[in-house]
C-alpha cells in the first residue's frame, strides 16, 4: 500500500498498524525522499507497541504544521496552520 502512495496526489497519510522493523522504525526507507515519517510522542520511550504513524508530504512547509504531543502509542495529532486558519488531524487506533 505505501508504495502506491503518490506524493503528487496526497499530502497526508494516516497509517494504522504499521510494520516496524527490529529497531522499532517503519520500513519507510523508500518513502523518505517524499514523506516525513512521524511517530507518536512517546514512541522511543514507551514499552507499548506503536499502532499509528503519520506521513506528511515533504512539499508541505514545516513552518505550517506541528505535532500535538499526546502520550499514547495509539493516538497522534497534527495541527496545520495557513490562510484557512487551523486544522487538526487525528490518527486514532
Amino acid at each position: 500500500m505505501l508504495r502506491s502512495l503518490d506524493p503528487n496526489e496526497f499530502d497526508l497519510a494516516c497509517i494504522q498498524e504499521p510494520f516496524l522493523n527490529p529497531v522499532n522504525l517503519a520500513n519507510a526507507s523508500n518513502l523518505k525522499s517524499y514523506w516525513d515519517v512521524l511517530y507518536p510522542t512517546n514512541h522511543h520511550t514507551s514499552p507499548n507497541r506503536t499502532q499509528v504513524i503519520i506521513l506528511v508530504n515533504k512539499h508541505l512547509s514545516k513552518n505550517n504544521w506541528h505535532i500535538i504531543p499526546i502520550k499514547s502509542s495509539n493516538i497522534m495529532a497534527l495541527e496545520f496552520t495557513g490562510t484557512f486558519g487551523k486544522v487538526r488531524v487525528y490518527n486514532i487506533y
